[in-house]
């Protein structure tokens, strides 16, 4: 079963979160906010809105704290470039200086991000993306304040686009705060606009700012793609509060009378969700699954991550992630073989004195079928022992390669700020219900942490992961910023 995930955008005028499942809306929620604790998507009061987050997850008992975020595409830029053919160490300066260039920015106030679209022999195109340096770095601090920890983001207007439908789309999406419009072609998104709109005043006063933006926008790309425009069949689809407001349709049509449609659902939704509200959400949540989901359809080639690799948990080397688990495996596998050497070296010695025994028997008295049948029988209790030994082995051969996975389950749910320092495993051998022998093993995880809800949270992802049996958090010592925390899981195998 897929894990649940919290998709969570901010603007100015509220909070939307998204609770999924794989393509499954589970649970969604949002909350307003005063004018001018977020104003044109940078957020002016940390703590306010820090104090919000807390509450809204509190009220939903939303026990995820792991969270695809947000940004808003007012003032993003991008550009697709391109460069000659570099070795991988290379890259992302090269990138970085060609994209500061390109869209005319100081490298010291934005975050560059960028993806490899396509390459030839000695060729490079790039989609590079620039946005405030200053807009992202409180984001992500206000989350942190209220316990969250973002590991992917995204700008909206990009998990806008991801959630089209078709694979030529002009799509609007128009919020209280603000809209954004983007053009849809290739997998690429050929025109990107957002823009704050006035907020506490009816929809009819900004229209024209909207159909004046979304006009601009259908010439802009039919002028870059002269030798095939925008075809009049292809509808203009809307969310957000447009979707509702089927009677002002026929203004943003255009003089070309272009079809208007609200934009479909990508995901599967329960009755009374309202779609057009969280089609950001829904684009952020679609950003892991398309890349997970085996023969997933997506009209969207752009998926890097917007979250600047400051903010980013350090990837351990796997040679660390493995250290411990092979180290742990290691001895189990010699603590098995030495108590199988040990079993054979008795039945062994044994075995070498009753045929000592029967060798002075044949020397004083000659051999007799008697003794013959008796070595036999010895024989063949030694081949029946061994015979055990063996079956044992192979099932220990087996139970290994489970416990190797439960091993790199621990090590990858662990978060990101925590850190690993030790794990025990303990064996003992049990009976089932039917009275069948079963192997059951408990696995002791030692981290230190500097917030005590990353501890609560490595728990619930441990039980999410669906691979252990019990999962408890046995031990938490220290003060804040300093815990030391056991959690003990254990599984029959």
């Amino acid at each position: 079963m897929a894990r649940e995930q919290v998709s969570l955008y901010i603007d100015d005028a509220a909070i939307y979160v998204l609770l999924s499942r794989g393509r499954q809306v589970v649970r969604w929620a949002s909350v307003p906010l005063e004018p001018g604790l977020v104003a044109e998507g940078l957020i002016r009061d940390e703590d306010a809105v820090a104090a919000r987050l807390t509450a809204l997850w509190q009220s939903q008992g939303i026990g995820v704290k792991k969270v695809v975020a947000g940004i808003s595409g007012i003032s993003y830029l991008s550009h697709v470039i391109t460069i000659p053919e570099l070795p991988e160490e290379m890259l992302p300066e090269a990138v970085t200086r060609e994209a500061s260039a390109a869209l005319a920015v100081s490298l010291e106030e934005v975050y560059i991000s960028w993806q490899i679209i396509s390459s030839v022999p000695g060729e490079i195109t790039i989609y590079v993306s620039a946005l405030p340096r200053n807009s992202v770095n409180i984001l992500v601090a206000t989350l942190r304040k209220a316990g969250l920890d973002v590991h992917l983001a995204d700008v909206k207007p990009l998990a806008i686009a991801r959630t089209a439908t078709e694979p030529l789309a002009i799509m609007v999406d128009v919020q209280p705060a603000g809209f954004d419009i983007v053009i849809l072609a290739d997998g690429m998104p050929q025109v990107v606009r957002s823009l704050p709109l006035a907020q506490e005043v009816p929809l009819e006063e900004n229209l024209p700012t909207i159909i004046e933006e979304l006009d601009r926008s259908v010439i802009f790309y039919n002028s870059a793609h002269m030798e095939k425009p925008l075809d009049i069949a292809v509808p203009i689809s809307v969310s957000g509060e447009l979707a509702a407001r089927e009677d002002i349709w026929e203004q943003i049509s255009g003089r070309q009378n272009r079809p208007v449609q609200v934009m479909p659902s990508p995901m599967e939704v329960a009755e009374g969700f309202p779609v057009s509200r969280y089609i950001t959400n829904m684009g952020l949540a679609l950003k892991t699954v398309l890349a997970s989901e085996k023969g997933a359809i997506a009209y969207f080639k752009i998926d890097f991550n917007a979250l600047p690799e400051v903010y980013r948990p350090k990837a351990r080397k796997l040679a660390d992630i493995l250290l411990v688990p092979t180290i742990v495996a290691g001895l189990a596998l010699v603590a098995i073989a030495a108590f199988f050497a040990v079993s054979v070296s008795v039945h062994n010695k044994e075995l070498r004195g009753e045929l000592e025994l029967v060798n002075q028997k044949m020397i004083a008295e000659h051999v007799t079928a008697q003794d013959i049948i008796a070595l036999s029988g010895n024989v063949t209790s030694v081949e029946a022992t061994k015979d055990a030994f063996v079956a044992d082995l192979d099932a220990f051969r087996a139970n290994r390669d489970k416990v190797n996975g439960d091993l790199w389950e621990a090590n990858q749910c662990l978060p990101g700020a925590a850190v690993l320092h030790k794990m025990d495993l303990s064996v003992r051998e049990t009976t089932g219900p039917a009275g069948e022998a079963l192997t059951e093993y408990s696995l002791t995880l030692e981290a230190y942490t500097t917030n005590e809800e990353l501890i609560m949270r490595y728990g619930d992802d441990l039980r999410a992961s669906g691979r252990f049996d019990l999962v408890v958090i046995t031990k938490v010592d220290g003060e804040p910023r300093d815990y030391n925390y056991e959690i003990t899981v254990s599984k029959s195998i």
